[in-house]
């Protein structure tokens, strides 16, 4: 059963932050971006700046949505030691973030390694959001 009744929200709220923080950087000229623009085909730096933000807000959003589910995850299997919690998160990337992203991405007729630098921020991103909410109960 889900549980929300002990759900901390304040960690869900924080876990959002880091989400947009490393997602800022991720996709950004000191991060990725030249590699992602090189792998996708496609420069975000140059997105007009009115769709940009539209993007920037659907994507806001849906960073609010994995760090809420994840956090009603963890929280409905009482996840209450560091490793159990990081095991959670890498089987939820593997087995939900990645492995859906495989077909998104060869349909597209992208490339393994664009597959890798998208999959592996959410990598990285959920495994720092389950020890913050497996320490922040």
């Amino acid at each position: 059963m889900l549980e929300l009744a002990n759900l901390n929200y304040w960690a869900v709220a924080v876990v959002w932050l880091v989400y947009l923080v490393i997602g800022a950087f991720w996709y950004s000229p000191a991060g990725f971006a030249k590699r992602w623009t090189k792998l996708a085909g496609n420069d975000i730096l140059k997105i007009p700046t009115d769709k940009a933000n539209k993007i920037i807000a659907f994507v806001a959003v849906s960073g609010l949505v994995q760090a809420f589910t994840l956090g009603v995850v963890l929280n409905s299997l009482d996840v209450t030691s560091v490793v159990n919690g990081l095991t959670v998160g890498l089987v939820l990337w593997f087995g939900l973030t990645a492995a859906t992203t495989v077909g998104v991405t060869l349909y597209s007729l992208k490339s393994w390694k664009f597959l890798w630098l998208n999959s592996s921020y959410f990598l990285v991103v959920m495994s720092i959001a389950s020890v913050i909410f497996t320490l922040w109960q």
